[in-house]
């Protein structure tokens, strides 16, 4: 089976999903990247089997011609490379192609990972401005076209029913994680080193409303800011402007131990989390996240916002804020390091990766 998969090549979780094809027997596997992506595409990074093609546009309702030459690029690739379906592993934007499924003449497939359709899509339809009056239309009809929709929660696909009337061929298809075959035995960030810390794991992004975090942190007792470092990844590599606003935030806080971390690589990552007193994150919307998933996979305690996580993940264990409070958000954090919660064990059900490929392979079966 020749899959073409409109994904990032920079994606760690990207790159997971695939992979998992790409070594298995009968599988060839191609990506078909965003421009936007692949301008910091590094291939010594990319396994050997998996091809990267020349890059497209963005779909682009008002560059009209643009969009349909890229259409026709997309139609000579897969008669060129034989390809047998056409997995879109993000559907904003890239699940307006589904709008050529016609011409293209292959099952597609829609694959939503959380702030697509919980976030940026509803709002085209929230929003009435004159172009959304045009893109809203476009998404739901997209979406109807698709022979598969999958998302990581359910609350995904709720969000889906809801802006384009789509009530079958639906499924629940996790990101899943790795679990780790070997201990980590790197070096550790210096700027640790032997003191306790609590990690804000998620990078830097506005939706990631580190804001929320660093409001919670000056509430604090001053016990637990001397104690306790708070660290916080992504130094660099994410919003610049969000980060200069975070970083005068911090420089208002002398009294906290803060350290901004640039991204890890994975090991190392996983490694942190290990290591931790305790995770938070607090992103505007989420779908399964699968650093949260990771953090229950190490039984730390772990704290998350008040978004509609699926409960059967995200149970009692979890706590949860019940609102965008920086007070509760500060009790919450105080009452774990007071009580000295190091572990918890979560049920941990249908979260590997392995086990969520198997249902999508089931699904490229199926409609091949």
């Amino acid at each position: 089976m020749n899959i073409l998969y409109l994904a990032d090549p920079n994606s760690i979780h990207d790159l997971k999903w695939i992979s998992f094809f790409s070594v298995k027997r009968g599988f060839k596997t191609f990506i078909l990247p965003r421009i936007d992506h692949y301008k910091y595409y590094i291939k010594k990074r990319q396994p050997i089997d998996i091809e990267i093609l020349d890059p497209i546009h963005d779909f682009s309702i008002l560059r009209f011609y643009r969009t349909f030459h890229d259409a026709w690029r997309i139609i000579r690739i897969l008669r060129r490379k034989k390809i047998d379906l056409i997995h879109i592993l993000y559907a904003e934007p890239n699940a307006l192609w589904c709008l050529f499924k016609k011409y293209f003449r292959v099952p597609i497939i829609i694959s939503c990972r959380g702030t697509d359709v919980l976030k940026t899509i509803p709002d085209a339809f929230r929003e009435k401005t004159l172009i959304n009056y045009i893109v809203a239309p476009a998404y739901k009809a997209a979406f109807l076209k698709a022979d598969v929709v999958t998302g990581t929660s359910r609350n995904q696909l709720e969000s889906i029913r809801r802006f384009s009337g789509r009530t079958n061929k639906m499924e629940l298809v996790r990101t899943g994680i790795e679990l780790p075959q070997e201990k980590y035995t790197g070096a550790f960030p210096d700027e640790l080193g032997d003191k306790p810390y609590i990690l804000f794991p998620r990078y830097i992004k506005p939706i990631y409303n580190h804001e929320l975090c660093l409001e919670a942190i000056t509430l604090l007792p001053e016990k637990i800011k001397i104690s306790h470092a708070m660290v916080f990844i992504g130094k660099n590599s994410g919003d610049l402007q969000y980060q200069n606003k975070l970083e005068k935030i911090i420089r208002g806080i002398p009294d906290a131990h803060i350290i901004f971390l640039p991204k890890q690589k994975q090991a190392l990552f996983h490694e942190l989390i290990k290591r931790s007193s305790l995770i938070v994150m607090t992103p505007r919307s989420d779908g399964t996240s699968v650093t949260a998933m990771e953090a229950m996979y190490y039984k730390k305690p772990l704290i998350v916002g008040p978004n509609e996580y699926d409960e059967d993940v995200f149970n009692k264990l979890v706590t949860k804020l019940a609102d965008w409070s920086a007070d509760e958000l500060a009790n919450k954090i105080s009452f774990i390091i007071n009580d000295r919660i190091k572990s918890i064990e979560y049920p941990m059900i249908n979260i590997d990766l392995a086990t969520n490929m198997n249902i999508l392979n089931r699904i490229y079966t199926i409609i091949n």
